[in-house]
This record gives structure tokens, sequence and C-alpha cells, in this order.
């Protein structure tokens, strides 16, 4: 089932979260681009911007958060639907992302099926 080749930014700095949502994505028939820190996924949004965002929150150089306010500041970004991740489900950190974005929370460890689930609603 393809996607219309709609792309995805996958932005985790641990590579086997990133394999687990890009292979699930892929499967679906998205196209994946994956970033380690919020300074790379940056970058790769001025390359190409993405169709949708899944970004996790604590990483070196510039976390989730920082990468998102960073987002909010170029009118090319605002619109990208953006969507944490997280394995802190229970602390502040989850105020903050639904203060930052309500739609968009996602809790570690990831399910395949929910990540899929998630990208497609946002991109109805």
């Amino acid at each position: 089932m393809k996607h219309n080749g709609q792309s995805i930014l996958v932005v985790d700095d641990q590579s086997s979260t990133r394999r687990l949502i890009s292979y699930s994505l892929q499967k679906a028939g998205y196209r994946v681009i994956e970033a380690v820190n919020g300074k790379e996924a940056l970058e790769q949004c001025f390359r190409s911007v993405p169709d949708l965002i899944l970004c996790d929150i604590m990483m070196p150089e510039m976390n989730g958060f920082e990468f998102r306010e960073k987002l909010l500041q170029n009118e090319r970004f605002r619109s990208v639907p953006f969507v944490f991740l997280s394995a802190r489900a229970q602390t502040e950190e989850l105020s903050e992302a639904k203060r930052l974005y309500p739609q968009g929370y996602i809790t570690k460890p990831v399910e395949p099926e929910i990540i899929v689930e998630t990208v497609k609603n946002h991109l109805k």
C-alpha cells in the first residue's frame, strides 16, 4: 500500500528505535528519512520538507522540544504534523509535549501498529 511517496522524518538517537519505526513505515509504503538528533533533523527539513515528523524528546545536541521550537519559527514547517516520542510518559515531559503539540505524543517502547496508525491519522 503506497502513500503517494509521503515522507516521514524519524528523529531518535537510539538506532534500534529508529530502525523499528523506519521498517514499519516503509512496510506501510512511506518514504522514511532518519536523523539522530534535532540538529540533524533541522538540516534534513531544510533539504526536503517532510510530510510528518516523529521525534524523540530526549536527545543530545538539540532535544525534541528545542527542535520543535526551531521549526515553529519558520513558516515552511509550521503546518508539518509533529508527533513526540518518549519513554517518560508520567513526567512533566508529557505535559510539555502536550502543551507544544497536543495531538501528538507516543510512548516508548513503540508499537509498530500504533506508529503506522498515528501517521495515517495525521496525514488524512
